[in-house]
């Protein structure tokens, strides 16, 4: 059996030192960037619907615009947006039915899903090198 000197316990236990910091900032640095990429992700779909959207939007403006160049469209609209009435015409108003979509955003359920697994795997690596030290 080989013994250890002071100057080999110092060396050892500097070396642990700077390595548990090395593993900790990259821990940190992963984590930010994961953090970092799925914000942007979700930003990006978030830009892509919008993106598809407002394309809709502006078919339907084009198709508005070539509707309105028709006069008997014109007086229907004017009619049913804005209650205009002809002589002898009662107006009317009926209430649609409403339909509101809620999006939830549970991104934040990924964050603490990922640290909590990177933490596990942290644990039990340290773990089995005191297991196998002993």
């Amino acid at each position: 059996m080989r013994k250890v000197t002071k100057k080999s316990k110092r060396r050892l236990l500097i070396f642990g030192i700077i390595s548990v910091i090395a593993i900790g900032y990259f821990f940190v640095t992963l984590v930010s960037y994961s953090y970092s990429y799925i914000s942007l992700k979700s930003e990006e779909i978030n830009l892509n619907n919008e993106l598809i959207s407002l394309q809709e939007k502006k078919e339907f403006l084009k198709n508005e615009i070539v509707k309105l160049n028709d006069p008997e469209y014109v007086i229907r609209y004017a009619k049913e947006n804005y209650l205009y009435s002809e002589d002898g015409e009662y107006v009317l108003m009926l209430e649609d039915d409403a339909v509101n979509e809620v999006n939830q955003n549970n991104s934040n359920n990924i964050y603490y899903i990922i640290g909590t697994i990177v933490f596990l795997i942290i644990i039990l690596i340290l773990s089995r090198k005191k297991e196998k030290s002993k």
